[in-house]
């Protein structure tokens, strides 16, 4: 059996290329609830909590809904604060996580090496990604994806997740109409994944960081292949090259 043709592939950015959990989410909350102390939330609070009892707080109540524009008003409520000095606490929080510093991010081990091969075989690579815009772009600086040799372009969402994804999606079809040569690469099911199933692309999971343990609730959340590395792409039965 012929493999299927790829001529594009679009790899999402975070937990992806490079490991944002650790080198990123863990640090921000951890940056976010030293604030929160600095800021004297043991003096109010109901509980008072070390710094690790308070960042695994964060983690847990973020997990239970995950938005993080209304974590820090959930925690201090979560420990019995109300009215002014809560709201004073929940923007101390929410200020800190937000303006943490994008610095000494790397790659993957195998991320620069794959985008290589495949651009040495022809294939149109992009880099899609979601999040507030100064700090996507900081990453993508950061990471040297901005001036990569392999990289056509990158596209940033904003905070749309899925439903920016797919549109940005969208353009990576505009430079190859047919959605069977493009093949989509990461970590969200519920995000990137859904999107490119729902055009017709290819979707293939990495498994692993902050998501990692997030099952599909829908038909269209299952990946076609699942991967831990990215060099295991080449295993996969597609035939990466330009159009013939």
């Amino acid at each position: 059996m012929k493999r299927p043709l790829i001529t594009t592939v679009v790899f999402d950015l975070d937990d992806t290329l490079y490991d944002c959990h650790r080198q990123r989410v863990l640090a921000a909350h951890r940056h976010a609830a030293r604030a929160l102390l600095r800021a004297g939330l043991n003096r109010h609070a109901k509980r008072k909590l070390p710094l690790a009892r308070l960042v695994r707080l964060r983690l847990r109540l973020f997990r239970e809904e995950r938005n993080l524009e209304t974590l820090d008003a959930r925690l201090v409520a979560r420990l019995g604060l109300r009215g002014r000095v809560a709201a004073r606490l929940a923007r101390a929080g929410n200020r800190a996580y937000f303006s943490y510093p994008v610095q000494r991010l790397h790659l993957f081990a195998d991320a620069r090496p794959t985008l290589r091969q495949l651009h040495r075989q022809g294939v149109r690579i992009y880099v899609l990604t979601a999040g507030l815009l100064r700090i996507q772009r900081a990453k993508v600086r950061v990471l040297g994806l901005d001036c990569s040799p392999y990289i056509s372009g990158v596209f940033f969402t904003g905070l749309l997740q899925g439903r920016g994804k797919r549109r940005y999606l969208k353009r990576a079809l505009g430079r190859g109409p047919d959605p069977r040569r493009v093949l989509v690469v990461g970590d969200r099911a519920d995000s990137e994944i859904r999107a490119a199933r729902e055009l017709g692309m290819w979707a293939v999971r990495r498994l692993g960081g902050e998501f990692a343990d997030y099952a599909p609730h829908h038909r269209l959340e299952r990946p076609h292949f699942s991967l831990r590395r990215l060099s295991q792409l080449f295993r996969l039965p597609f035939q990466f090259g330009a159009r013939g």
